[in-house]
């Protein structure tokens, strides 16, 4: 968002020129380039002669796939108008390919549209999609009250006024804003605007030592705590519906948290490390950095009822989530009950009118189209066919199981820089390796937990801004460069595999996510 938004910015600076083409021209033809090959490419898979072991339902889906998949990678179409898009291919797929079961009939009626149209919304009502919805409204719902930059404002007085204690804070404030705001992009949009403030308490400028370490902080925390909390990032639900779909057992948020938070916490330690050693500060403390925060804190004066009320609801939505498994209420049903008790009149802390307009609805509708292919990859056997040809053929199962883990881990790598939308590919990429695993039938392999480390590699690598969007949101401010996210990602890179290693080696076999 911020790349199209500094592009459009440049190209409305820029001279019209006797007929020559602007950088928007160019982007615009860049586009339409990409969606006509996107359109050839998906054209080209569905008319090619279906593959053995593979439905005629099965084969359109990849190829709707393959469309959608490029324009998540090229942003040729804008994320929003991607979900439309293939909500209308898939169903359009389904509609003219024979039932998955007739499939092997050529003679076989068509599913019809008018079936086909319910499988291709089948993402709007899974849990998984209701969660990451009911998550992005208690959001949207939280920072209407301020309440988030109180309890940001008061964890940095309490930590300090020297520049590593200020680092520590923003550690520990990205933490604390992991389970009071439910969206990576709500939990950046909220930090960044205060390490700037911060920058500027400190009268440096942004590009400073200072700036650089705190705004690179501002873009890697928000992705690597929300790994850690099932209700901390969007993907996280999701990943537990492709294992519930796929027969396997659930997480509940308690066991999310004892198997994922500590992992984030020494990954924050190391990043904090990896921070102070790379940058020689300019100051050592803030000057009158104490009275700068309680400046802030005294601006936004007594906490206010809503903040009260905010701050009850969420106590009681934490509460709730933190013990499902003694009342067996659903994380995604607590999320609803924590999103009405927000907008009930003489309760909650804003109105539906106002919610509407603070809402992410292309992030909703995303991941609903996006389920909805994942499920549809996996409903019609695509992902199992993808899997036997990709993975199965290619002697991937022959390796012993650490071995096999870690070559998915280092795939998982390099596939994440196709995505600038961790979610985007966690959708595209889980489902064939979920398949992959189950089609080895061997009760040796800890599949819940190699999903665990997919997503780790997938949340915690940062080596670049474009590839997430709060990376984007700090890079927009100007402090840092790609090449200083580089300098700092790629050692985070060995101590994201490091720290996998031990996870996997050490630490999961206890708990029993590892065999």
């Amino acid at each position: 968002m911020a790349a199209n938004s500094a592009a459009s910015n440049t190209d409305s600076a820029g001279p019209a020129g006797h007929g020559a083409a602007g950088p928007g021209q160019h982007r615009q033809l860049r586009n339409l380039v990409i969606v006509v090959v996107g359109l050839v490419l998906m054209s080209a898979l569905i008319l090619a002669p279906t593959r053995a072991g593979l439905s005629v339902a099965g084969q359109r889906v990849l190829a709707v796939m393959a469309f959608t998949i490029l324009m998540w990678i090229s942003e040729a179409i804008p994320y929003g108008a991607s979900a439309v898009c293939l909500i209308f291919m898939m169903t359009l797929a389904l509609g003219f390919s024979p039932p998955v079961a007739a499939a092997a009939d050529q003679g076989g009626a068509l599913l019809g549209t008018g079936k086909a149209v319910s499988l291709a919304l089948s993402g709007f009502s899974n849990s998984g999609w209701l969660f990451v919805a009911a998550g992005l409204a208690i959001a949207a719902a939280i920072t209407s009250t301020g309440l988030e930059k109180r309890v940001a404002y008061l964890i940095l007085r309490l930590v300090g006024t020297k520049v590593n204690a200020m680092l520590a804070g923003i550690i520990i404030t990205s933490f604390a804003l992991t389970f009071l705001i439910p969206s990576v992009i709500a939990r950046a949009a909220t930090l960044v605007p205060i390490v700037l403030g911060l920058i500027a308490a400190f009268g440096l400028p942004v590009n400073s030592q200072v700036g650089k370490a705190m705004l690179l902080l501002a873009a890697i925390l928000p992705s690597v705590t929300g790994v850690g909390v099932l209700t901390g990032a969007a993907p996280n639900p999701v990943l537990v519906n492709f294992l519930t779909g796929a027969g396997l057992p659930g997480i509940s948020y308690t066991q999310w948290l004892i198997d994922l938070l500590p992992y984030t916490i020494a990954y924050s330690v190391g990043l904090y490390f990896l921070v102070v050693r790379m940058f020689k500060f300019e100051v050592t403390e803030l000057p009158g950095g104490r009275a700068y925060l309680n400046e802030r804190v005294s601006e936004m004066g007594p906490m206010s009822a809503a903040e009260v009320r905010a701050a009850c609801i969420m106590a009681l939505t934490i509460g709730l989530w933190a013990t499902d498994h003694l009342h067996h209420i659903e994380a995604a049903v607590i999320s609803v009950l924590a999103v009405l008790l927000l907008i009930l009149p003489h309760i909650g802390v804003t109105t539906w009118n106002d919610l509407y307009k603070r809402m992410d609805w292309t992030s909703i509708l995303l991941f609903g189209a996006g389920i909805s292919m994942a499920e549809m990859f996996t409903r019609t056997g695509a992902a199992k066919w993808v899997a036997q040809v990709t993975f199965v053929e290619s002697g991937m199962g022959t390796l012993s199981v650490s071995l096999l883990a870690l070559t998915i881990f280092v795939v998982m790598f390099f596939v994440r820089f196709c995505f600038t939308s961790i979610t985007s590919c966690l959708t595209a990429i889980t489902p064939a390796i979920i398949s992959f695993l189950l089609a080895l039938n061997n009760p040796a392999i800890p599949i819940t937990g190699i999903v665990l480390g997919v997503s780790l590699v997938a949340q915690c690598t940062a080596v670049i801004p474009v590839t997430s969007a709060p990376a984007m949101i700090a890079y927009g401010a100007g402090g840092f460069s790609s090449r200083d996210m580089m300098r700092l990602g790629l050692p985070l890179t060995v101590l994201m595999y490091a720290l996998i290693l031990v996870a996997m080696f050490l630490y999961w076999p206890m708990i029993g996510v590892w065999k």
